[in-house]
Formats: structure tokens, C-alpha cells, sequence
């Protein structure tokens, strides 16, 4: 396992330049041919985030200041890193379709594709919390030391939600129900993982539970940097459950690379 370890992060490194202009080519395609072009990544999650302001602060009145922070500051520090793990859970852990002319056309590395994928996601959430940090300084919204934690955080969800696709891919690949299961599986998690509710409502006994999801960690942490002002570690409990599952990720990740990676091609 180790090999195959050293061997994702040496196909990486010996990519890079690759991975960055693919990653750039992925996001210029998805918008293609649109008149407003670069204007659509960012108007779906402010229309989701004006979506569930109006109707929990204006409809059902439970849009209230938290830690004197604007509920709106609350919200869209949940929702902008959520539009990016549905897109790696619904179509990172099965990016081997998404791109399979690179599976059986050419020699490409495989961990790349996730790679690369991933990194198309991250300059777009880089892109929106410049925009909600810049708007704290323009509105006067008081923030501290805590917000610069959020490049740290988005390191973090590059390495783990890589990882969690090179170890979802090759299974994917390799059973459609596999998919379609993952697929099925975020719209559960958004509403279970604290993005529009606080979990801190909920029995200690379904928190430490919660825990476990790596989804309400990242939400938690963004927070954590935005409106609660505390450093991601603070809650050690939390944050050794999540260094769990991390680990774990990895591991199944360099596992199921190194065991199905052949056959993908075949399967595809």
C-alpha cells in the first residue's frame, strides 16, 4: 500500500501543470456558449442562499443574529462549502464516467482525473469566500484572526475529498448501483448535516453521531472561521473523530486504487 501511496503522489507531482490547465479547460466547458458565461458559477448557490434566507428568516422567522453575526453570513458559510461536496459525492466518486475518454483513450493517470476534478470545484469556492470575506469588510461585518484559517480548511478539502474520490471511482466504475447510491445520498446529507440547522439542537447522544460525517465537520469549520470565531481544533472531540475518517479515506483510497485501478479501462 505504500508503493501505490507514493505512486498517486508521484502521478500528481510529475502532472501538475497538466492537472492545473485541466482543472481551468473543466470549469471554461461547463459554461461554454453561455452568454453570461462565469456569471452562472456563482448565481446557483446566491440563488440557494437568498432561497433559504427568505424562507427561514423572512417566512418562518427563525432567522436570527447568531454570535451577532448576520444570519445571512451564517448561512452562505454552510451552504458555498456544500455546493462542492454534493458535486464530489453526486460526481467526484464516480468521475471515471464523467471522463472516460481519459480512462480509455489515452495513458492517463488515473488519481489525476480526480485531481484535476476536485481543483475545478476548489477555485470556484476560493472565488465565493474572497467575495463573503470581502463583503464582511465592506458591510463592517467584524471579523478576527479566526477567518484566515479558511485557506488551511479549503487544503484540507482539496487532500480529502481527492482521496475520497480515488477510493469511490474505481467502485463506481465498477457498479453502476454503487453509483446511483452515492448519488441518492446527497440530498440525506444536506439536511442532516447542519447547513441550514444548528446541531447543537440536537441530543448530545444524535451529535456525537453526527460527528462522524465528514460533511458537518467542514461546515462546522467554516463557521468556526466566519461567525463563531473559534480555531478548528478547538472542539478536539470532533476533530479526532474527523482525523479518523480522514485517515480512513486515505487508506481505502491507496486500497482500492492499487486493487482495482486495471480494470477500470476494461470495465469502462
Amino acid at each position: 500500500m505504500l508503493s501505490t501511496f507514493v505512486q498517486i503522489l508521484r502521478e500528481n507531482w510529475e502532472m501538475r501543470r497538466q492537472t492545473w490547465h485541466l482543472a481551468l479547460t473543466d470549469l471554461v466547458k461547463t459554461y461554454r456558449g453561455a452568454a453570461l458565461g462565469w456569471f452562472w458559477l456563482f448565481a446557483r448557490p446566491a440563488m440557494y442562499i437568498f432561497v433559504f434566507w427568505f424562507t427561514l428568516s423572512l417566512g418562518m422567522r427563525s432567522g436570527k443574529p447568531v454570535d451577532g453575526k448576520p444570519y445571512l453570513l451564517w448561512l452562505a458559510s454552510g451552504v458555498l462549502p456544500w455546493f462542492l461536496m454534493q458535486s464530489m459525492i453526486s460526481t467526484g466518486g464516480d468521475v471515471y464516467r464523467r471522463y472516460s475518454y481519459l480512462v480509455n483513450r489515452i495513458r492517463f493517470p488515473l488519481s489525476v482525473i480526480s485531481t484535476f476534478y476536485v481543483l475545478s470545484l476548489m477555485i470556484i469556492l476560493t472565488a465565493e469566500l474572497l467575495i463573503i470575506t470581502g463583503a464582511c469588510v465592506v458591510f463592517q461585518i467584524p471579523l478576527t484572526i479566526k477567518v484566515l484559517q479558511w485557506p488551511l480548511l479549503l487544503l484540507i478539502m482539496f487532500v480529502f475529498w481527492t482521496a475520497f474520490s480515488i477510493a469511490c471511482s474505481p467502485l463506481s466504475a465498477m457498479s453502476k448501483d454503487f453509483a446511483n447510491l452515492l448519488r441518492t445520498l446527497s440530498t440525506p446529507l444536506f439536511w442532516i448535516s447542519g447547513i441550514i440547522f444548528h446541531l447543537d439542537t440536537l441530543p448530545i447522544e444524535i451529535q456525537r453521531v453526527m460527528w462522524i460525517n465528514p460533511v458537518a465537520w467542514f461546515v462546522q469549520a467554516f463557521r468556526d472561521c466566519f461567525v463563531y470565531d473559534d480555531w478548528i481544533w478547538c472542539n478536539h472531540g470532533e476533530t479526532v473523530v474527523f482525523a479518523v475518517v480522514f485517515v480512513a479515506v486515505i487508506l481505502l483510497a491507496v486500497r482500492n486504487y492499487r486493487r482495482l485501478r486495471e480494470e477500470v479501462p476494461d470495465v469502462l
